[in-house]
């Protein structure tokens, strides 16, 4: 295979495109080839992260893609992050659904009488390390979406995508452009939308979740807007020893996907 060591700032291409972003973490690299191979632009990785990643390489030497062996000291300029772990890759941005997209997919879960679906809606939560810890637990238990208002939900950084652990490639970010009216459209549609809350509400363990929900998080500081309060069919909490206020958002967001998943477990 061959292999090209040029000094990385010798081929690099004149800055990054607006809709390219640099990946780096094995596991966010590895979905990223597995997900969308053609939208990888260029590779960079240490000499010891060959092996793990020869496909990939086998497949940018048949595209005619670059990729570069580096030393660990270039990889930590490149990345501009000392947990690269070994591997970063120049790729287009993942596409972002709106509120069409949304609920052309809600219609279509809803035409399958066996269909189960969990959405995640963040009002307000900022933090781009929150919302990749979430896309990481989204992924695991299989909710469908993570939304927020557009401009509201934050761009992620290549750390935030190393967190998601690749879960970025499985669960889409969805920007509503018509958030209040996209979330009563998915009302109409059946879902149920259930906001959150540390000192209030009904047991999360109560009763069963909804078959399709919609799961509200509020922000880090500010917490849940009256606007979506109002739109509510409930309020959860989540109950605890009430040593601490709350919850960190991708920690609550864990225990109600958690209960998701097991609602739909069979005996």
């Amino acid at each position: 295979m061959p292999r090209d060591q040029t000094p990385p700032q010798a081929s690099k291409k004149q800055g990054l495109q607006p809709d390219e972003q640099k990946f780096y973490g094995v596991h966010a690299c590895q979905a990223l080839f597995q997900r969308r191979p053609d939208d990888i632009v260029r590779v960079y990785l240490t000499e010891d992260r060959v092996k793990v990643f020869g496909p990939l390489l086998k497949q940018c030497a048949r595209d005619r893609k670059a990729y570069h062996i580096v030393t660990p000291e270039d990889m930590e300029r490149i990345a501009a992050s000392v947990h690269h772990e070994g591997i970063v890759i120049l790729a287009k941005k993942p596409e972002r659904w709106n509120d069409r997209r949304l609920i052309a997919h809600a219609e279509k879960v809803m035409a399958d009488k066996d269909g189960r679906d969990a959405l995640l809606y963040l009002d307000g939560v900022q933090n781009p390390h929150n919302v990749g810890a979430i896309l990481r637990l989204a992924a695991h238990f299989g909710a469908s979406a993570v939304c927020g208002r557009t401009q509201e939900l934050p761009a992620l950084a290549p750390s935030s995508y190393r967190v998601a652990e690749g879960g970025a490639e499985h669960v889409p970010l969805c920007e509503l452009g018509a958030a209040e009216g996209t979330l009563r459209d998915l009302k109409r549609l059946g879902y149920k939308l259930l906001t959150t809350s540390s000192h209030a509400g009904e047991s999360l363990f109560a009763r069963p979740m909804p078959r399709h929900v919609v799961l509200v998080l509020g922000g880090e500081v500010s917490g849940i807007t009256k606007k979506l309060e109002s739109l509510a069919d409930g309020l959860l909490t989540i109950p605890g020893t009430g040593n601490v206020e709350s919850l960190n958002v991708a920690g609550a967001a864990s225990i109600l996907l958690a209960e998701f998943w097991r609602g739909g477990v069979k005996k």
